[in-house]
């Protein structure tokens, strides 16, 4: 891009006004389009650092048009050899800002055909996504396009908007496949292995009789492929940590990790997910003997077609030093409030540093309200955690104290409690609130439909039920807050929305998004009813 030094002058008031595209030279729609210069005037100066970025030609050519910028007007030089009979797009997108860093309100095309007429067809809809996104458009070739298109550049790219809705204009007739992206990789080739894709439903797009196609929905995951073994680490003795790309406590009874010795002999130790960091999962190995390093390796686990957990190995040095440090309370923290419920007793669990020698360390833990001592069963769910469940339900509001006696805790490396007696106080909430959802569709799709809502939290939860052979989903106690809602067809039996695959190509999941924020209330039922999922097939 080449530019001349052009400013407008300073002063006056913030400039707020999105800066306006007023003419085009030629007229955009124009035919017989026969390449060269074509000028772009607008409202206002333009930051000339915003756009080369933001001005792209569609279809794709095979090399980049020069890009000339003077203050207002914006130059794109087309080559001489153009496609006979084709519509070409200029797309500006909203990357482009005036001088004062004001966006285009909304992205904007110019056509220019190079035939008699100016292609018609749209395809349009909405990438769901919780960063900025693209989508990319390949017009199918030929039958080896058809499965390899992806590792070529798209022939369209367009950004799609703050709310997610997307647009691709003056198309001729033809297959299309389509493909949403982070935008961090807008106009690239796809690389399945290196970049997180969404895909939509139906697999081939038809422009022909029919020249706008609406309503191509999709989603992109949030993470890329399955998750994965990121790290291990030798904390003391025969003690080690295996961290994984994200939560594995779901699939933790599925999950196998073996310890390969440096005579490449197979051992099986033991394993725990961290019960505060569900990534985490602690390993102990009966018998080390001599070895200075140890290889850890996780079997890949599959549901389905779908790679839940990817194979891996992790070499790691072994480190037997001697642990001096004493035993801490990671959980509960300062402050801690339970939330406890009117109907079931909920645990409060207590976490250490250290790994516990549980069958030495019976009597740990007294439990007292104020000077009350409350009977209670003390559980250990790992050697690094106990839980202490009293007899009779909590009392809401209430402060409790538990003791953790030093004499009666037994830590398997380093030192016990610092203290002869730690205290831990803590606090139990109101009981908690529940409601209950209730819907009823009106359009009956074949195959198992699924209801899906996930909590408005950093930390959402998710909860499924599936749509009955009557329309009917119901999902009871549900803790109270808002949800979103999602209906999606479980073709792959997973219970799960599948996203689609790039390589082999396998289209995503239908599905619908509820408009509306579902508020659920205490003791309130709430029914959603005539949600017309035929509308959006």
């Amino acid at each position: 891009m080449s530019c001349a030094a052009i400013q407008s002058p300073p002063g006056g008031l913030k400039d707020e006004i999105p800066p306006e595209l007023i003419q085009t030279i030629p007229d955009g729609g124009s035919i017989h389009f026969k390449g060269g210069r074509v000028e772009l005037i607008f409202s206002e100066f333009v930051d000339a650092n915003t756009v080369e970025r933001s001005i792209r030609v569609l279809p794709t050519l095979p090399e980049d048009p020069e890009i000339i910028y003077k203050g207002r007007r914006i130059f794109v030089e087309f080559p001489d050899s153009l496609n006979e009979n084709q519509t070409y797009i200029i797309s500006i997108d909203r990357t482009l800002k005036d001088e004062h860093k004001v966006a285009l309100a909304q992205g904007i095309q110019v056509a220019f055909a190079t035939g008699d007429k100016i292609d018609e067809g749209k395809i349009s809809g909405t990438v769901t996504y919780q960063k900025a996104s693209s989508v990319h458009l390949w017009k199918v070739q030929n039958e080896e396009d058809l499965t390899e298109f992806y590792k070529r550049i798209p022939d369209y790219v367009v950004d799609a908007s703050d709310s997610g809705q997307y647009e691709f204009g003056y198309l001729s007739d033809g297959n299309y496949r389509l493909i949403a992206v982070d935008r961090s990789a807008s106009g690239s080739p796809i690389s399945p292995e290196r970049m997180v894709v969404g895909l939509p439903w139906i697999p081939i797009i038809q422009i022909s009789v029919s020249k706008e196609i609406t309503g191509q929905n999709i989603r992109i995951p949030e993470k890329m492929g399955g998750l994965k073994m990121t790290q291990a680490e030798w904390r003391t003795g025969n003690w080690s940590t295996v961290t994984f790309s994200d939560k594995i406590s779901e699939w933790a009874s599925a999950l196998k990790i073996h310890a390969i010795y440096e005579d490449s002999s197979l051992q099986q130790p033991k394993q725990f997910i961290d019960p505060l960091e569900e990534e985490k999962v602690h390993v102990t190995l009966s018998e080390l003997g001599e070895n200075r390093y140890v290889t850890f390796m996780t079997n890949g686990i599959m549901q389905g077609e779908e790679t839940i957990l990817d194979s891996g190995l992790i070499k790691v040095r072994v480190d037997t030093s001697t642990d001096t440090t004493n035993l801490s309370i990671k959980a509960p923290k300062k402050n801690f409030v339970l939330k406890i419920e009117e109907d079931k007793i909920i645990p409060i669990q207590i976490v250490f540093s250290i790994l516990i020698d549980s069958e030495k360390s019976h009597n740990s833990f007294s439990l007292m309200q104020d000077t009350v001592s409350i009977p209670f069963y003390p559980t250990w769910i790992s050697p690094l955690h106990s839980t202490i469940t009293p007899m009779e339900n909590w009392t809401p509001r209430t402060s409790y104290q538990i003791f953790i006696f030093r004499d009666e805790i037994h830590p398997e490396y380093g030192r016990s409690l610092k203290d002869s007696i730690k205290t831990i106080s803590f606090k139990t909430s109101e009981y908690r609130g529940y409601g209950r959802l209730k819907g009823a569709t009106s359009g009956k799709l074949p195959g198992k439909i699924i209801a899906e809502i996930t909590s408005m939290e950093k930390e959402p939860s998710v909860f499924r039920s599936v749509v009955n052979l009557n329309g009917i989903f119901d999902m009871k106690k549900l803790p109270e807050g808002n949800y979103s809602l999602l209906f999606f067809k479980d073709l792959d039996g997973n219970d799960r929305y599948t996203h689609g695959r790039v390589h082999p190509y396998k289209p995503s999941e239908w599905f619908y998004a509820y408009p509306d924020t579902v508020k659920i209330r205490t003791n309130w039922d709430l029914e959603l009813n005539q949600i017309n999922l035929e509308q959006h097939p």
